[in-house]
């Protein structure tokens, strides 16, 4: 079920330097050190040769500055030794700056912090060594003159980099003088190691457990994507609007952890897999995005809400190109505000009236009279932040997306997102296993929380408001989150009143006004014969209930109940397909696996056994198909 990195998890180490001394009074500063200088001097006084002689160990380092400088490196000091005696410096060691290789830091260890940067160190060998003698001069004892790298010019770079962050200077560009190093983002020992073993354990314990590993460039590990057999249930249920949330990752903790979340019929939270990501690049989205699909058998999802991001964006079109793709209203109001920053502060009013524009529009031209108003009146129509998210509308604006459905069944309530999942349940960011094993018990909790809301819904019985047959109907479809939502659009449909103004054939068309504002009217187009009618709101392709409008509709048509077409099963409260089965599935899968796993194990001996295994399997996998056919035939 997942790939095995063991033989691929621990690059090559470099092979560490010759121990040196670990007391200068061992070492003897002799010509028998002499091998140390690859190159003979040939008097040269400007190039340090052992035997020679300084006052201070800072004109030691002086002169070979003025080596490196003349050659093209940079020096740093390194190590130095004191006196047993009297603990005074006998001995300074200069080196280049490239001396040494990248510490091999853990990326998945939580308990330190990350800085995202390149090393220069290559190695290099390079050195010079000064030791004190008793008369109090302090000589040359061992001298490498030879680099494993290019010498060119050097520069100090860092009052450019001062200059640069000054206001008022332009922006300019400093080309590199020696190309980066990039480190790895890990051996796959420490944290990441113990996590891949915990989770092997895991599916030792459950076949049905999937995880997979993604390495970079350096053969470390970059990514891991885990989910259970609950995850895969419950996407089967409720993976028609799914969320890649990245909350986690972007908070201050900036803990790697993202996540494939959804609503299931209660509006409750669920979890489609996770992942640890240590990079973002449109490489690795591609390849989570990738793994979970396979994982879900290829069923794609009807959309996806991401965060604002450009890779991730260019990921999923290439993985879903027929998924509806929007970003989070979150995301684009948080870079607004950040952007707008003197806008929010000199404007109180703005910051209310932007979202008013962008959530109260139902249709495109509302939304483009409101914005365009709403520049003209804070004097905003050249700014260009504002001008970039406009051209990017049809991406988070809910006016340009309500054609798909996406689930957002309240207006006023934000949806839980991962971070508020994570203080809710007070899941601490020490290690990536422990993280994993709250997250897990914090999801249990959840799953608990689900079967209490379908016993409320089961035993408790809603309070009608009106005496429609229609709300009795709703009251025993839905779940009970679901129809207090459906009840309050059927007591607004009595606020509207309608009038038709076009009829072709069967089809015709309404205009549904309000009685306290008869400027703005909705249009309901309605087939009696077929049964099907739909608004121009498109509440019910974006939400999955149907409107207010419609219904006022359907009422002054005389119809007592609301089509069955119009009840979406995944806001049912028997919205999980084969209930009394759902607790044996687990086992089911598990039990499964472990035959699958021995049979592959059997049938890999051989080529003939193989051939056997395969046709045997392929049978088997035909039966069952064969029986689930009859299965839906009996139920239909």
């Amino acid at each position: 079920m997942a790939f095995d990195p063991t033989s691929t998890l621990l690059p090559l180490q470099p092979q560490p330097d010759p121990p040196l001394p670990t007391a200068v009074d061992s070492i003897d500063p002799s010509p028998s050190d002499a091998h140390d200088e690859p190159f003979p001097s040939d008097g040269d006084p400007s190039l340090p040769r052992v035997g020679m002689e300084f006052d201070s160990p800072e004109t030691a380092r002086s002169f070979y500055c003025a080596h490196a400088e003349r050659v093209g490196f940079r020096v740093r000091n390194s190590k130095s030794f004191t006196s047993r005696v009297d603990d005074a410096v006998i001995m300074r060691r200069f080196v280049c700056s490239r001396q040494g290789r990248p510490s091999k830091k853990d990326p998945f260890d939580l308990t330190k912090k990350r800085r995202n940067r390149t090393s220069s160190r290559e190695g290099c060998r390079a050195m010079l060594q000064v030791n004190r003698r008793e008369n109090g001069c302090w000589c040359v004892s061992r001298f490498v003159l030879e680099h494993c790298h290019p010498l060119g010019l050097v520069t100090d770079l860092s009052p450019m980099k001062k200059l640069l962050t000054k206001p008022g200077v332009p922006l300019l560009t400093v080309p590199d003088l020696a190309p980066p190093r990039q480190n790895g983002l890990g051996p796959g020992g420490g944290v990441a190691q113990s996590l891949l073993e915990y989770f092997k354990r895991m599916q030792s314990d459950n076949p049905a457990f999937f995880y997979a590993i993604h390495l970079d460039h350096n053969n470390c590990i970059g990514n891991v994507f885990w989910a259970d057999s609950r995850a895969r249930m419950a996407y089967n249920y409720f993976g028609d609007a799914v969320s890649f949330d990245m909350t986690c990752k972007r908070s201050k903790r900036a803990v790697p952890f993202v996540a494939f979340t959804g609503f299931n019929h209660h509006r409750q939270l669920i979890n489609f897999g996770c992942a640890f990501m240590t990079e973002e690049s449109e490489e690795s989205f591609a390849w989570l995005f990738d793994t979970w699909r396979t994982l879900m058998s290829d069923h794609k999802p009807t959309s996806i809400t991401t965060c604002y991001s450009e890779s991730v964006e260019t990921a999923v079109s290439g993985v879903f190109p027929d998924v509806k793709q929007r970003f989070c209203q979150r995301d684009i109001f948080s870079c607004l505000k950040e952007r707008l920053s003197d806008v929010y502060s000199s404007n109180p009013g703005f910051k209310p009236e932007l979202k008013h524009v962008v959530k109260g529009s139902e249709t495109p031209n509302e939304f483009e009279s409101g914005w365009r108003s709403l520049l003209e009146r804070y004097n905003l129509t050249e700014n260009c932040w504002l001008g970039f998210f406009y051209n990017i509308r049809h991406k988070w604006v809910p006016a340009f997306v309500r054609d798909s459905f996406f689930g957002e069944v309240f207006e006023d309530i934000k949806p839980e997102n991962m971070q508020k999942f994570f203080q809710r349940n007070s899941i601490t960011t020490t290690t990536l296993r422990d993280l994993v094993t709250q997250f897990d018990k914090a999801m249990a909790c959840q799953y608990e929380k689900e079967l209490q809301a379908d016993v409320l819904t089961t035993q408790a019985r809603p309070v009608m408001r009106t005496a429609s047959p229609m709300e009795k109907q709703a009251s025993e479809f839905y779940t009970r989150t679901i129809f207090e939502i459906f009840q309050e659009e059927l007591v607004e449909s009595s606020s509207f009143f309608t009038e038709s103004f076009e009829e072709q054939g069967p089809i015709s068309k309404y205009r549904v006004v309000r009685y306290d504002d008869a400027n703005n009217f909705h249009v309901v187009t309605y087939n009696p014969s077929e049964k099907i009618l739909s608004c121009n709101c498109l509440k019910f392709e974006y939400k999955g209930i149907q409107c207010c409008h419609a219904l006022r509709v359907l009422i002054a048509s005389g119809e007592l109940l609301l089509p069955e077409g119009y009840f979406l099963k995944r806001w049912g409260r028997n919205a999980k397909a084969n209930e009394f089965y759902l607790n044996l599935a687990s086992d089911w899968v598990n039990d499964l696996c472990r035959d699958a796993i021995r049979l592959a194990e059997e049938g890999a001996t051989c080529q003939a056994v193989y051939k056997a295994a395969k046709s045997a399997l392929c049978k088997a996998l035909q039966d069952v198909r064969y029986a689930k056919n009859g299965t839906f035939r009996l139920t239909r």
